[in-house]
Formats: C-alpha cells, structure tokens, sequence
C-alpha cells in the first residue's frame, strides 16, 4: 500500500534492477544475414545514391518553384532518404519482404 501511495505522489519511476536485460532481446540468425544484407546495401547503394541525388536536390530545390519540378524534386527527395532507410533497416533487421 505505500508503495502504490508513492508511485502516486511520486511522478517519476524509480529504476529497477537489471532493466538492460529485460528491454532488449536475442536476435535471431535470419535477422543478422538481414541486417548485414541492408548494410552491403547501404554501404555499395545508399550512400553514393544519397550523395550524388542530395547534390542534384541541393541544385533543383530553389528552381522548383520556377520551373514546375514539384514531383521530381519530391522523387530527389526520397532517393536522398534512402541512405536513412537502409541504416534504419540495418539497425532493424527488417526483411526485404
């Protein structure tokens, strides 16, 4: 019953006891060979695309408004994400399908 009146009064949790332990778990083989899949892809195909798009949206982007490039700078704008996806899906270890 105290115990409850604090966490009450209290706002803030008090840390547990091997909280590290419970929060993360083993990964499984299927999502290691993902994870490094995703970064031979990040390493060999996000990054340079990333550069290379990110340079020619970094030169588009002002004209877009001139010229009418909405959905080709909107399509730059995603291949520059792709770099971000990869390490996201690195970092998951999410499948491809």
């Amino acid at each position: 019953m105290i115990e409850c009146l604090e966490d009450y009064i209290w706002p803030f949790k008090r840390p547990q006891k091997h909280t590290y332990f419970k929060v993360f778990k083993m990964a499984d083989c299927s999502c290691l060979m993902w994870g490094i899949f995703w970064l031979i892809v990040l390493v060999f195909f996000g990054w340079p695309l990333s550069i290379v798009l990110g340079g020619l949206y970094g030169f588009l982007s002002p004209l877009t408004t001139l010229i009418g490039l909405d959905d080709f700078s909107e399509a730059l704008l995603k291949g520059v994400n792709l770099g971000r996806q990869c390490a996201k899906n690195v970092q998951n270890g999410k499948p491809l399908c």
